[in-house]
């Protein structure tokens, strides 16, 4: 009797190992079958790479220094501004009335109707060589002894006899005899000094560039090559 009970312990222990061997088997082979297909990453082109988002950045508002015979609304047709909105942002009750030397606010929504730029106005005509001098920078507004406007030449040769600085207030440098080499620079200083090949002098007593000032260069018929606004 004890060894029939033996026989059958042992016989349900081979069934139950069998048949929990057999579900591991069968439900590792299902296990795989069913695995989900991830699909490979689509290769980028060679030498592309994802941008990244930059921010704009923020405008400010600029300041224009009033000049003599400046009205509000020329100041505003200048930089495409609203006559009603620069009176009102600077506190102006009498628009008529504006005085040289005044500091005005001007919205940052018009700066890009005054480019802070050298380029010329006008387009070469046939024969002339281009590009032509233009103004590169005004160095040091307002301070006489440092004071002083920069032409480059990027092209040819060219010879600036008989050209002209014009400032805001139709006051004029008129070149001498002079040539400016390729790819050469020289400096019209304010003040007083001795000529040389990089280096010319006004020889005036005060300054005459101010932040906001619209600086003309114009060569020998009168034609205007080059603008600069000077912060």
């Amino acid at each position: 009797m004890a060894r029939r009970w033996l026989f059958y312990l042992a016989l349900n222990v081979l069934v139950s190992a069998a048949t929990m061997l057999g579900v591991l088997y069968w439900w590792d082979r299902s296990h795989q079958s069913t695995a989900i297909a991830l699909p490979s990453p689509t290769p980028l082109p060679a030498g592309y790479t994802t941008p990244l988002s930059t921010a704009l950045p923020s405008r400010t508002p600029r300041v224009y220094v009033v000049q003599s015979g400046d009205t509000l609304g020329k100041i505003a047709e200048k930089f495409g501004v609203d006559v009603d909105e620069l009176a009102a942002i600077n506190n102006i009750q009498d628009p008529n009335v504006l005085a040289p030397g005044m500091q005005l606010v001007i919205p940052a929504s018009s700066q890009t109707e005054q480019p802070v730029s050298s380029n010329p106005t006008i387009t070469p005509q046939d024969g002339e060589d281009f590009p032509w001098p233009v103004i590169d920078s005004v160095l040091s507004a307002g301070v006489l002894g440092n004071e002083a406007v920069k032409i480059v030449n990027p092209g040819p040769n060219a010879t600036l006899t008989g050209w002209r600085l014009r400032a805001p207030g139709g006051a004029e440098y008129a070149f001498k005899e002079f040539s400016l080499v390729a790819q050469g620079a020289v400096l019209i200083h304010t003040a007083e000094g001795i000529d040389t090949s990089i280096d010319l002098y006004w020889d005036l007593k005060e300054p005459v560039w101010h932040s906001g000032d619209e600086v003309q260069l114009l060569d020998a018929l009168g034609e205007v090559r080059s603008v600069f606004f000077i912060p």
